[in-house]
């Protein structure tokens, strides 16, 4: 049988008014790279090896876009995004990160986790671990 696994690239569709907003969270308190930026995307580097691109809408003009349409009305709902998947993110300062994220001015999910579980600028819901933590019992 094959193997499948995820890879390290992920883009989301989110509302333009967001970008600012989305900039400043993922460079500023998460520490990412705005590694480039055009009219309709910004794409971020998070830690070593992941790429997340925020799509703004409008055609895609570059490769390899090209052709591509990231239309504004097909990004989610802050209420939908709740309903979809939930990221995880892993740092070495659990206390640290989580008091710059609730001070950015995150929604906080009320799931019964001793994690945080947050609702990010543009949308997504992550949950925030500890890169050595044991996750084990969520696992199996």
């Amino acid at each position: 049988m094959a193997k499948v696994s995820f890879s390290n690239h992920a883009a989301l569709r989110v509302r333009p008014a967001e970008r600012e907003r989305i900039r400043k969270f993922y460079r500023d308190v998460l520490g990412c790279r705005l590694s480039r930026e055009f009219a309709d995307k910004d794409d971020f580097q998070i830690g070593d090896d992941y790429y997340i691109t925020f799509l703004y809408g409008g055609p895609g003009a570059r490769e390899p876009d090209k052709g591509a349409v990231y239309a504004q009305a097909d990004a989610l709902s802050d209420d939908d995004f709740l309903k979809a998947i939930y990221l995880e993110l892993k740092t070495d300062d659990v206390p640290g990160i989580r008091r710059k994220i609730t001070d950015f001015g995150v929604k906080v999910l009320p799931v019964p986790d001793p994690h945080l579980y947050f609702q990010a600028p543009g949308g997504q819901v992550f949950r925030l671990v500890g890169i050595n933590e044991d996750l084990s019992r969520y696992e199996g």
